[in-house]
This record gives C-alpha cells, sequence and structure tokens, in this order.
C-alpha cells in the first residue's frame, strides 16, 4: 500500500509540474489606448438651458508630458447643425512649469448656454503635444420650450 501511495505521489508530481510547463508567460501590459468619455448635465431641461459639460481622459499615465496641457476643441452642433458646420471652440494652452512638475490633464469642463428649443450635441476633441488626438463620442442635450 505504501508503495502504491508513493506511486501516486509520483504521478501527481508530474502532473503538476507538467501543467506548469504547459502555462505561458505573462506577456507585458500593452499601454492603454486614451478614451475620452463626454456627459452632459442636465440631459433635458426647458428653455433656457446652461449645459455643463465633463470629459474625462483615460488610458494615459498621470505624468504623461504629451497631455500637459494639451489642445482641446469642444464642438457644438445646434439643432439640425451637421458637424462640418459646427461651431468650434479651441483652447491650446502652454505648460508654463518646470519638466519635472508635469501632470497630464484628464479631466475637462465646458459650459454653454442654449436658448433655443431642440437637440444639441457636443464633442470634444484632445490633442497632445506629439499630435495624437483623442475624441469622444456625442453627448447630447434637449431644450424643450416652455408651454
Amino acid at each position: 500500500m505504501l508503495h502504491a501511495a508513493c506511486g501516486l505521489l509520483v504521478v501527481f508530481g508530474f502532473a503538476s509540474s507538467s501543467l506548469e510547463l504547459g502555462k505561458t508567460k505573462d506577456k507585458p501590459e500593452e499601454p492603454r489606448k486614451p478614451k475620452l468619455r463626454l456627459q452632459a448635465e442636465p440631459a433635458v431641461g426647458f428653455t433656457p438651458v446652461m449645459a455643463l459639460l465633463t470629459a474625462s481622459l483615460t488610458g494615459v499615465a498621470p505624468d504623461d508630458p504629451n497631455f500637459c496641457h494639451p489642445a482641446v476643441t469642444w464642438i457644438r452642433m445646434n439643432p439640425g447643425q451637421t458637424e462640418d458646420r459646427a461651431t468650434r471652440t479651441h483652447e491650446d494652452p502652454v505648460c508654463r512649469h518646470p519638466e519635472s512638475e508635469t501632470r497630464a490633464a484628464t479631466s475637462f469642463i465646458k459650459s454653454f448656454d442654449l436658448q433655443q428649443p431642440g437637440t444639441y450635441l457636443f464633442r470634444i476633441v484632445v490633442e497632445g503635444k506629439d499630435h495624437t488626438t483623442v475624441s469622444s463620442g456625442t453627448a447630447q442635450v434637449v431644450v424643450l420650450r416652455v408651454q
């Protein structure tokens, strides 16, 4: 019986070492791709509406110099307007601090006054110093007429 138990231990030991050999080594993590998420508050309101847009940038390192004070373009599409005819507000700030104080910007806020009823669409585009651009999806604000 002792001989059989020893044989089982040898078999289990061989099986577990075979499993270890079959494992794939962890690949180094690929850098995450930057993403922008845009939200509008309120999503629905009565005229006039002050829409507050908040964008969050993820997938960048906190000390990434490429996104320290990036260029930002806010795109506003009025009711019935296409993006190629939309209003663009461009902000192109400059880093005015030593490189050792580099901090990536990861949140962006802008407000818009909406006076006319209809559906407004917004987007944001952030451009790093190396001209890498990150675009958000659209955020929508529906402005209703007071009856």
